[in-house]
């Protein structure tokens, strides 16, 4: 009985790199650093939120002026005299503990916020369905001429706000309209 032998296709997939390796040109290594520099600092503060550490980059030009650039979460000198040995632990357990209320304090914010959204969401639902069947009372497909007798104390601001809408939007387009004939010279002059 023959064997069957795997064969691998020859795919480049996710494992071709390309080569990393010094950009020659000073002015194009230096726009190649200022656009990456960001991201370096974007991952580092993301890696520091996600994971609760503390983190520290330090990055130095190679420009002429050799200028340092540096990021740190919660700063870079706190985590320098973390690195050095100058924090004790109580006072370094204590920044946690600081660090992890203010997170669980954005948190909440965050839930609540988005628990605010999700009741707008539903409450503007329901405007929506009170303003189509105000609608429908007066056999109309035009939601300006709803039946306000038919809309709630809910619904009157919303309807009073998407009418002044309307009416800006009708004036900016009439005046819009009136701006050509108005440059435009008379008929009669036109001989």
């Amino acid at each position: 009985m023959a064997m069957k032998t795997k064969t691998k296709k020859g795919g480049t997939g996710r494992n071709k790199r390309n080569e990393t390796k010094l950009i020659e040109d000073p002015a194009k290594r230096q726009v190649a650093f200022s656009k990456r520099r960001p991201t370096l600092f974007g991952m580092a503060g993301d890696l520091s939120a996600l994971c609760g550490v503390h983190v520290a980059v330090v990055v130095f030009s190679r420009s002429a002026r050799g200028n340092a650039y540096a990021f740190g979460s919660p700063s870079v000198d706190a985590v320098l005299r973390r690195y050095h040995g100058n924090v004790q632990d109580d006072d370094d357990h204590g920044d946690d503990d600081d660090d992890a209320g203010a997170l669980a304090g954005l948190r909440s914010e965050l839930d609540d916020t988005k628990a605010r959204v999700e009741a707008e969401k539903k409450r503007m639902k329901k405007v929506e369905a009170n303003v189509e069947r105000a609608m429908a009372a007066r056999s109309t497909a035009l939601w300006w001429q709803a039946d306000v007798e038919a809309l709630g104390a809910a619904e009157l601001p919303e309807f009073e706000t998407a009418l002044r809408r309307l009416r800006d939007t009708l004036l900016r387009r009439v005046d819009a309209l009136q701006l050509p004939l108005a440059a435009a010279p008379p008929a009669y002059m036109n001989m």
